[in-house]
């Protein structure tokens, strides 16, 4: 069928026109949609590299589980090394002393005067020493003093207290002293 239209041209309906947009107006759109593919693809590379650490991550902890019972005796036979260890310390400490404190006897034998005589000798711990006495004067307790000062074995010695007293009757002077020891002078171990 033919048509036909008689009205006049300002009167008839406009012929439908199909107009492409400018390329200016399709330039942003052209932006989102690369930058939406950016965005999804690194999505994707890192779900990707997430998925992969958390497979690796369950066949570690399998394989941790399955190597539990073999770190807990290593940390069992660890921890009985270091108290073995400890233990050997201890001894190592208490053999060297042994000869160090045999040497501080012996140098404060040599250090007394006569009529001078120790009733204590003791370790108050960092290498120092409390000496307890008596004699029958303050001058037998300075001659003592000043042997010991003498002395290699000892750095300094300090008299704390000296005090008249008795004992049977008898006056006496009795003191206390302390005294540094040096471990640097002590010799080969004691003979004799």
């Amino acid at each position: 069928m033919i048509r036909i239209n008689l009205l006049p041209r300002e009167d008839q309906p406009a012929k439908a026109r199909l107009a492409l947009p400018h390329l200016g107006a399709l330039a942003p759109l052209a932006l989102l949609l690369v930058a939406a593919g950016g965005v999804g693809g690194a999505y994707y590379y890192q779900s990707q590299q997430i998925s992969s650490l958390e497979t690796v991550i369950a066949a570690e902890e399998a394989e941790t589980r399955q190597l539990a019972p073999e770190i807990a005796k290593i940390q069992r036979l660890n921890q009985q090394r270091k108290d073995l260890n400890d233990r050997l310390d201890v001894i190592t400490r208490l053999d060297a002393d042994r000869y160090f404190r045999v040497h501080l006897m012996d140098e404060l034998n040599r250090s007394l005067p006569e009529h001078v005589w120790l009733t204590k000798f003791e370790d108050v711990g960092a290498d120092e020493y409390a000496v307890e006495g008596v004699t029958f004067s303050n001058f037998l307790v300075s001659d003592f003093l000043q042997n010991v000062t003498e002395s290699p074995y000892f750095a300094t010695v300090n008299l704390l207290v000296a005090e008249k007293g008795e004992i049977d009757k008898v006056r006496v002077v009795k003191f206390k002293a302390q005294a540094k020891a040096v471990r640097n002078a002590a010799p080969a171990p004691f003979e004799g």
